[in-house]
């Protein structure tokens, strides 16, 4: 199997869609493939020179995915769409059955709705309650969430929900999904 260069670019709120792009590429790395990463929120414009692959990965905050990534796929559908490529969004309904699939997301129809982009995989993971990043406002907006949902509401821990067993899955799927040579 010849080996890619994949760009994976993400939009992380606080870290967890961050930190599940890091534990993809450890597979990827680990199948042989190089990585670039493009932190969206920060420097929306990767250098697509060599890259072969590339993954989207988005938080969702408040109901939807945050502009920025919306303004990097539209500014990016081009070179998104001529190589292999697969999305993932980053919500805390995922922790449920049913929601955690791309055909139960809401937030993951929305985007697809809403993006001239349309990825060829797509993965739908839960995320983590990090309380202690969290401005006052955030915490009373998302407890009061998680209380009306039946989540976890204590704000004195914060609380893994990110199903890693899944997301190892996705990432293998996707190191050995390009087969030449």
């Amino acid at each position: 199997m010849a080996h890619s260069t994949f760009l994976l670019a993400y939009s992380s709120v606080d870290g967890q869609t961050r930190t599940i792009m890091h534990r993809i590429a450890e597979q990827l790395q680990q199948a042989g493939h190089q990585v670039r990463f493009c932190d969206i929120e920060r420097h929306g414009e990767p250098e697509w020179e060599g890259i072969d692959d590339v993954i989207v990965g988005a938080a969702v905050r408040y109901g939807d995915h945050r502009p920025c990534l919306y303004d990097f796929v539209k500014a990016h559908a081009v070179e998104l769409t001529a190589r292999p490529n697969a999305f993932f969004s980053v919500n805390m309904t995922a922790r449920k059955p049913g929601k955690d699939t791309p055909e139960g997301s809401r937030y993951m129809q929305k985007f697809l709705e809403k993006s001239p982009w349309h990825p060829q995989r797509l993965a739908v993971f839960a995320g983590a309650l990090q309380w202690d990043k969290y401005r006052f406002i955030d915490k009373l907006m998302i407890r009061f969430i998680m209380w009306l949902t039946k989540g976890p509401t204590d704000t004195r821990q914060n609380v893994e929900l990110t199903d890693w067993a899944a997301v190892q899955a996705f990432a293998k799927a996707l190191s050995g999904a390009k087969k030449t040579g």
